[in-house]
């Protein structure tokens, strides 16, 4: 009788929860996560696509090697209601640049580049590159640099080359001016109305990135190099940097050392034919738009959400020339992850190593001096810059949940990633909206950290 009784309440235990109930709270509780907890993250988030104030979202994290929580949830394309998927693919933005990172430190192990080099090693018009004066009646002049400008300047920000959105306002004019932009949307955009809704469109300026880093380094600088710390387009540079001193291209290096090591099947500079069907729609709030995009300040400041590119008529379904390292590849979730994870286990995944520990702690670490960030009024407390990746050195003046010692960094169009080596985890949110005014970052990371459980 009481086998009969003990059958009967295993098996009304899986129809009311299946086996995967079970083995994902066993994963999490090995990860010393909680599985309840865990739980709370997509339904606090989906507020956000319920009120159409981002398009869809896919969430991740693993701890201990462990993947404890894939969630994905809204859509792809909104006005179609096309769903998301767990495969979909995002413009990451400025999440290349820590691939970026990850392949100049690969050099730096072979001795074919140093930190200290000037770039004009490699790029010889960086040998007469001038520093932009604005003078207090605005009028401007220039000086000399007072030292070479240099690598580890380009890969944490300190070079003085800026964004046009970075910029100040003589600088940016000649940015304009001579189309100094490798990048598809940020710049070199053009507008126009048809049947009442707002058609863009944009194009590269440059035929590859050597061609744009020989123009760029004809502008001037913003500030002296090492004086301050300016967001820009310094890591696309490197991309040439890694061009001249690999003797391959930058596209090509990604996939032959980093790409198809890690398996990131899904991670380029466009978007193939056959994966066409997995890309995302791209969107933008039209509230602050003209903060990350100088010029599109004219947008209906009551929308929550507009279409700024159309996964099937994107610029990024045609092969790429022009590879830009700061901000051009595509990637999915589950590829980022896969980097992440590669990154915390110290350089190695699986069998694949890709940068030994000592890399990895040089490409973590923080460069920047108390001097270079006292200079950046807006540079937040408590936090650092790596090579290419922004450092929590402080979690008590970030006011923020996470540990000294991790890293991250996000993309435009609101997508991040962390690493967190004392935690043992990583982190990864995939969505597609630029000039997001959401803190999307902040609440997800407090989900995340608020779920740990040993």
């Amino acid at each position: 009788m009481m086998l009969s009784y003990f059958k009967r309440f295993i098996f009304l235990l899986f129809v009311l929860f299946p086996p995967m109930f079970f083995s994902a709270a066993y994963e999490a509780e090995k990860a010393g996560m909680s599985q309840e907890r865990l739980d709370r993250i997509a339904p606090a988030l989906s507020k956000y696509i319920s009120s159409g104030q981002i398009p869809g979202l896919i969430t991740a994290v693993a701890r201990k090697g462990e993947v404890v929580h894939f969630e994905v949830q809204g859509f792809a394309d909104v006005e179609q209601t096309v769903p998301l998927k767990k495969d979909s693919l995002f413009r990451i933005y400025s999440m290349s640049k820590p691939i970026t990172g990850v392949a100049l430190m690969i050099l730096i192990e072979e001795g074919k580049i140093r930190l200290t080099d000037p770039v004009s090693d490699y790029i010889p018009e960086f040998s007469g590159t001038e520093v932009l004066l604005v003078n207090e009646d605005e009028t401007t002049s220039r000086e000399k640099i007072k030292r070479p400008l240099t690598i580890r300047d380009l890969a944490t920000h300190t070079s003085g080359i800026a964004y046009s959105f970075t910029a100040n306002k003589p600088l940016q004019e000649i940015y304009k001016e001579n189309k100094l932009s490798p990048y598809f949307f940020i710049d070199n955009l053009t507008t126009s109305a048809k049947d009442g809704s707002i058609q863009v469109s944009s194009e590269k300026s440059f035929e590859n990135i050597c061609a744009f880093s020989s123009a760029l380094a004809k502008a001037p600088l913003m500030h002296q190099p090492g004086e301050k710390w300016t967001y820009s387009m310094g890591m696309d540079v490197l991309g040439c940097v890694i061009e001249k001193a690999s003797g391959q291209t930058f596209d090509r290096f990604l996939e032959e050392r980093i790409f198809a090591p890690l398996g990131m099947t899904d991670t380029s500079f466009y978007v193939p034919k056959s994966k066409v069907d997995r890309f995302t729609n791209l969107y933008f709030y039209p509230g602050s738009i003209g903060n990350l995009i100088p010029g599109m300040e004219k947008f209906p400041k009551d929308l929550k959400m507009m279409l700024l590119d159309h996964r099937y008529t994107s610029p990024y379904l045609k092969p790429a020339t022009l590879f830009d390292g700061g901000s051009g590849l595509v990637s999915s979730t589950q590829d980022y992850l896969r980097f992440s994870q590669m990154l915390l286990n110290g350089g190695i995944l699986g069998k694949t190593r890709i940068l030994s520990r000592k890399s990895v702690e040089l490409f973590s670490t923080n460069h920047l001096s108390k001097k270079t960030t006292q200079n950046s009024n807006y540079y937040p407390e408590g936090m650092g810059f790596g090579i290419t990746v922004g450092i929590t050195s402080d979690i008590g003046l970030t006011g923020e949940h996470g540990s000294n010692g991790s890293y991250y960094w996000g993309g435009a169009a609101s997508t991040l990633f962390w690493v967190d080596p004392e935690e043992d985890l990583v982190a990864v949110a995939m969505t597609q909206l630029m000039a997001s005014p959401l803190p999307l970052r902040t609440e997800f990371t407090s989900l995340v950290y608020q779920a740990i459980d040993d």
